[in-house]
């Protein structure tokens, strides 16, 4: 059955009885809409409906309440960052992904300080998006950065955490700081210039912090310390 649309006014799309991985998908785009509703199906994910607007997906949302609520970032109405936290904020049960056309660091960190799951790329095969839904869906996080045009799935992590349990507690003063720049989209350089270091120490911090914390990216490492609250944007 093809994905059926809903705009602000439109009759809700009716609910489809849940067997697997359910999913609402909030994109402006019919045929991407129309598209992954057939596609995932054999993979297991369910779409239970779409919405070309937030104003559409956040009241379709809150009725049906998803695993996952998979919002793109470029909608006609708002901000899809800002969706992301209207409904994390309402206390669903769905946990809420941004889907966007592109990930780098500094996305990444956005979307988890917002409440996020995760950010996956558009560019993601149907098998890779659906088995990063199948994980946000069991509690993890997935967030991918671009890297040279490659994109690498991140693994789940667990939360939330004990505080004598948090990865980023063996993080040095320098390293956290090297950290919240990165968080913010500061390069190597810029980094290294604020924070009056070389550029060579810089990727040092990183390397270590992506070793602390067990992180597969520098969007993973900042997605770890925003969720344990060692650095804020």
């Amino acid at each position: 059955m093809p994905l059926l649309d809903q705009r602000v006014g439109a009759a809700d799309v009716a609910a489809v009885p849940v067997t697997t991985t359910s999913v609402v998908i909030v994109d402006p785009h019919p045929p991407l809409r129309e598209g992954l509703s057939l596609l995932l199906a054999p993979e297991g994910v369910t779409v239970l409906g779409g919405a070309s607007t937030g104003a559409g997906g956040e009241a379709l949302i809150t009725r049906h309440e998803p695993d996952i609520a998979l919002v793109a970032a470029d909608l006609p109405d708002v901000d899809g960052i800002a969706l992301v936290r209207r409904l994390v904020r309402r206390g669903l049960r769905s946990a809420v992904v941004l889907y966007a056309g592109d990930a780098d660091c500094e996305d990444s960190a956005a979307a988890v300080n917002a409440g996020a799951a995760g950010l996956i790329a558009k560019r993601r095969s149907t098998a890779e998006l659906a088995e990063a839904l199948r994980l946000v869906a069991t509690g993890g996080l997935w967030f991918e950065e671009r890297d040279d045009d490659a994109l690498a799935p991140r693994p789940a992590l667990p939360l939330p955490l004990p505080h004598d349990q948090r990865r980023t507690s063996g993080l040095s003063s320098a390293e956290l700081r090297v950290l919240a720049l990165v968080a913010e989209g500061s390069s190597t350089e810029a980094t290294a210039e604020a924070l009056s270091l070389s550029p060579h120490t810089v990727r040092t911090h990183m390397r270590n912090v992506m070793r602390k914390l067990e992180a597969s990216s520098r969007a993973h490492a900042v997605a770890i310390a925003i969720r344990e609250a060692a650095i804020q944007l």
